[in-house]
């Protein structure tokens, strides 16, 4: 009945109607069956001589009932499409085993082969039994699992799209707060009695320059978060820091920040992206900026590069800030979404960690409560460049 088109199977009701409907024909029938067998016992074939002792009769219906439970395997094994076609076959096999034992060895009730007969049907019920409980459970196991990898790529997704657009508002932010103060200086030069063309030409030209890296940062973050081969450059990590504070100077000079950067010549060439090592650094850069700003006392922001391990080179970003409480936030300062400030978006730091894991390298940080915080991360060494 599986195989029949749904539109011409006689039963098109919901799947509890149609088992009660079957249990309950199949109950009716019994007892139908039932009565008639005890009220006509005198009209029935005699299959017991007495007790104990079966006639030649039964002999009969056991090869007919063994022929029929052929046909039934038969049919299955044509038309198998399931697990429970399998075990179907299993039960009508040992059924045809059992009234195999129970008739023919002993041919009477009591016997070695009736006693066998009974054990076997137990025993092969009870097995068929645990084996069926055993696939539905693992069926229903396979299927939790299957939803429950169905939500998370869901919210996966979700994520993704929520950390795409968190990451484009976070790094354009940057250069937009930028591009306002650079204007708003070249206005100011113009607006004097006796405008100062050059220091307004020059923050015009600050303008268009960091037009041109919020350009670069966008696109970073589409390539950061599109599957493929990225194209990285030699690289001199001197010149990424440099050009990452003239990046960030109007801030360091707004707050009174102190720059002490340990430029060190004789380290070897790594191999990144320049744009995406110089992200990295201003929002790290930002991060001590904000941590210094509300702390009263000496503001000294220190940057340096050293080689790490031979094969790598580590740069630190060291503040004088609040600092970060060791197995608090420490833990979880790189986690998306998570933020120690009140305004932030708890994006910038992951982002690092991604743009830093993505260069093979590590970024870790090191904190004491009130005594500033230091950020270290570290980027391959460039095999290609002469040492």
């Amino acid at each position: 009945m599986k195989v029949a088109d749904p539109p011409k199977r006689l039963w098109e009701g919901s799947v509890g109607a149609t088992i009660l409907s079957s249990v309950a024909m199949t109950s009716a029938v019994v007892c139908a069956v039932t009565v008639l067998v005890i009220v006509g016992e005198a009209y029935l074939p005699r299959i017991m001589l007495d007790p104990v002792h079966f006639s030649t009769l039964a002999l009969y219906i056991a090869s007919c009932l063994i022929l029929w439970n052929a046909v039934a395997l038969t049919l299955l094994w044509m038309r198998q499409r399931s697990v429970l076609d399998l075990w179907l076959m299993v039960v009508v096999c040992a059924y045809a085993i059992e009234i195999y034992l129970v008739s023919f060895p002993g041919f009477a009730r009591f016997s070695a082969g009736w006693y066998a007969g009974r054990v076997f049907g137990f025993v092969s019920s009870i097995l068929v039994l645990f084996v069926l409980l055993y696939e539905i459970t693992t069926l229903h196991a396979q299927l939790l699992g299957a939803v429950l990898a169905q939500r998370r790529e869901r919210e996966a997704r979700l994520m993704t799209g929520d950390a795409v657009s968190a990451s484009i508002a976070h790094e354009i932010k940057q250069p937009l707060t930028a591009i306002i103060a650079s204007a708003n200086a070249g206005l100011h030069w113009l607006d004097r009695v006796e405008p100062e063309l050059d220091s307004a030409r020059n923050a015009f030209r600050r303008v268009v320059t960091t037009g041109h890296r919020a350009d670069a940062v966008i696109e970073n973050i589409r390539v950061h978060f599109k599957t493929g081969a990225r194209t990285r450059t030699s690289l001199d990590i001197d010149d990424v820091i440099q050009e990452a504070l003239a990046v960030v100077r109007d801030q360091l000079r707004r707050h009174r920040v102190a720059v002490q950067a340990d430029v060190n010549k004789r380290l070897p060439r790594i191999r990144g992206e320049q744009v995406q090592l110089q992200q990295v650094l201003v929002n790290l850069i930002m991060n001590a900026i904000d941590s210094m700003a509300t702390k009263n006392g000496e503001r000294v922001l220190s940057i340096r590069s050293e080689v790490h391990r031979s094969r790598y080179v580590m740069v630190s970003v060291e503040d004088t800030g609040e600092g970060l409480e060791p197995g608090g936030a420490v833990d979880r300062i790189f986690n998306p979404m998570f933020t120690t400030k009140t305004d932030g978006m708890g994006m910038g730091l992951s982002i690092c960690r991604s743009i830093i894991e993505a260069h093979e390298g590590q970024v870790w940080v090191t904190a004491d409560k009130g005594r500033g915080a230091i950020f270290h991360f570290t980027v391959p060494v460039d095999s290609d460049s002469p040492s």
